[in-house]
């Protein structure tokens, strides 16, 4: 299975991962995991719907391997829908 290397507001680079697994530490919604295989360790995405966009991860990251990336729509771009959900306009 493939996991994914980003959330709706993070993404990591496994490149730049030390594997001192501080993010880890500081996620309150245990949205990240660890890969560890002999030479192989990094962090990956295991819970990417929990993640809520607090930065916890991205501060406690002092390799650079994770960045912050969500851009959120502006009000004038939205519409509502049907069920009283925004989404972005087309």
């Amino acid at each position: 299975m493939k996991r994914s290397h980003s959330t709706r507001f993070i993404d990591i680079d496994t490149q730049h991962c030390e594997a001192c697994w501080d993010c880890i530490d500081v996620c309150p919604t245990q949205v990240l995991g660890k890969v560890e295989v002999l030479w192989h360790r990094h962090v990956r995405i295991d819970h990417a719907e929990a993640c809520n966009g607090c930065k916890k991860c991205v501060r406690a990251c002092q390799h650079g391997a994770i960045t912050y990336t969500y851009t959120p729509v502006p009000r004038e771009q939205r519409h509502r829908s049907g069920d009283g959900t925004t989404t972005p306009r087309p």
